[in-house]
């Protein structure tokens, strides 16, 4: 499954046609929150040295942006220190530049052109140039290198290097979002691995050593061109399950880990441990509209009447989320009055509606991977639904089942949580454009297909925000999918952790281990 896809900006620089490195160009600790005046405030003077342990929530194969787990959101505190970003999420889904110092659209989105940092080299000392750029892309295009971003990469129609540092893209179809692509695999600019070597970035840290899936130790880049990292070597450990990797923590094993756990956010306080989260994920649950019973939309609509959302993020989420209302996020620059409205709880009117499809006794099956979140919301879901007439049969799959049964789309209803709706432009074309190999519940709706093209063609954002309201209108008035709630995801750390930054407001949780200290 895709858990899709860093500096707080003035709403001018939010609104700019042209992302320049003048007025809104990205600080060195852009990827690490706003670390300048709360953290300094608690945590004092920031102290070079020191062995950071971070404890990971999955294992990964390779160090190579290639890999999407890599690229992840609870992995790219690894992937921040081997990688800088072309571009970076900031707070409420904007994005910003990073290594880039431009990214300039023509008048229709159609051209854009990059201009880069000067002066900034690999690892290896080889320059990050304008060719690395593309010869980096064409490498993730390709279907050898298994990158889910080849979809991305695919949009583009050519690439010119006009100078050591500047590139010129030429999209096939307008996308005034064009550089919200580069905040991740395809910005995270490496040379092409060797074998199974780690590809080479131009990051603060370069690898000590590495065990596949196991462990990875980072030491601090002595030629890096930004800020240099604080602590002296970063040590990381893959803890895949999540009560384990809090004890880690809680006994010193670990010095800051990943957590998605609401029961964990609650114990924190008394643990004495500190956290840094924000509304980066949406729980939500797919319906395969390509076959019976759903491809009815009265069937759909029904089970959106079942489910009371306050109920679901109460019990599953102990009252630290909120509800989510549909594809445009509660922090999207797109949110306006005309966000769609989405339907409240009426268990009468689901009845109807199954009775008017012909289904007064409906059946399926959902299909769920083994968090115990993910069950807990399986659990409400089923006797929500119970109440409606609706039997549930819930189904556990291991991760890497539940994601093949939704790339081959074998489901009838399945539990979907992702980080995407934190970049509405992106969620939006892939998930409900009939071409996109991210439509997984293969929902087709022309009024919002054009709707979609014409917020992607237009570089003026409240026309866009217009556009992607009406999308998101269709989309919950035929509910290709239930939009459950919104949910805190993000770090927490032992006290001699210094330079936790606030994410509180980034719909995409993006830490640099580079500007956090271990307190002497």
């Amino acid at each position: 499954m895709k858990r899709h896809k860093h500096v707080v900006a003035s709403a001018a620089c939010v609104l700019a046609i042209t992302l320049t490195a003048g007025a809104c160009s990205a600080s060195d600790d852009a990827v690490s929150g706003d670390t300048s005046a709360k953290a300094a405030a608690n945590d004092g003077a920031a102290v070079d040295g020191g062995t950071l342990k971070i404890g990971l929530d999955r294992p990964f194969a390779k160090l190579d942006p290639a890999d999407g787990v890599l690229t992840s959101m609870p992995m790219m505190i690894l992937a921040n220190a081997l990688f800088d970003p072309l571009m970076v999420n900031g707070d409420n889904g904007t994005v910003q530049p990073y290594l880039a110092k431009s990214f300039t659209p023509d008048a229709d989105a159609t051209t854009w052109t990059l201009d880069l940092r000067e002066g900034v080299a690999f690892t290896d000392g080889k320059p990050l140039d304008g060719q690395a750029v593309v010869d980096h892309v064409n490498r993730l295009a390709k279907p050898e290198s298994k990158c889910s971003c080849a979809a991305d990469a695919a949009t583009i129609g050519a690439m010119a290097v006009n100078s050591p540092t500047s590139v010129t893209f030429t999209l096939k179809a307008p996308n005034a979002a064009f550089p919200n692509l580069f905040t991740r695999s395809l910005g995270y600019v490496s040379e092409t691995p060797a074998a199974d070597a780690p590809a080479v970035g131009s990051g603060p840290y370069t690898v000590e050593s590495v065990q596949p899936g196991v462990s990875v130790t980072l030491v601090r880049n002595p030629a890096y061109w930004g800020a240099k990292g604080h602590a002296d070597k970063l040590v990381y450990r893959v803890l895949p399950d999540s009560d384990s990797r809090y004890q880690s923590l809680r006994s010193g094993d670990a010095d800051l880990i990943w957590t998605e756990t609401p029961a964990q956010y609650k114990q924190a306080a008394g643990d004495g441990l500190r956290a840094a989260t924000g509304p980066g994920s949406t729980s939500t649950a797919l319906f395969n509209t390509k076959a019976a019973p759903f491809d009815d939309p009265k069937v759909r609509r029904a089970l959106q009447y079942a489910v009371d959302r306050e109920s679901v993020e109460k019990v599953v989420h102990l009252g630290q989320g909120k509800v989510s209302d549909g594809p445009i996020g509660s922090t999207s620059p797109y949110r306006g009055t005309g966000a769609a409205a989405y339907p409240a709880r009426d268990v009468a009117r689901a009845r109807a509606l199954l009775a008017e499809a012909g289904h007064p006794d409906l059946s399926f099956e959902y299909l769920v991977d083994n968090r115990p979140e993910g069950q807990q919301r399986a659990t409400v879901l089923q006797q929500m639904l119970a109440e409606a007439g609706v039997r549930m049969t819930v189904k556990p799959m291991d991760s890497a089942s539940l994601g093949t049964a939704m790339f081959q789309r074998k489901f009838q209803v399945m539990d979907f949580v992702t980080s995407m709706f934190g970049d509405t432009d992106t969620a939006l074309a892939s998930l409900y454009l009939p071409d996109s190999p991210f439509n997984f519940t293969g929902w087709n709706s022309p009024e919002a297909a054009r709707a979609i093209g014409a917020g992607r063609a237009s570089l003026d954002q409240a026309q866009r925000a217009r556009s992607y309201q009406e999308a998101a209108q269709a989309v919950v008035a035929d509910a290709p999918m239930l939009f459950l709630t919104e949910n805190p995801v993000g770090f927490l750390a032992t006290t001699r952790v210094a330079g936790l930054p606030d994410v509180s407001r980034r719909t995409v949780v993006n830490v640099s281990p580079a500007a956090l200290w271990v307190k002497k």
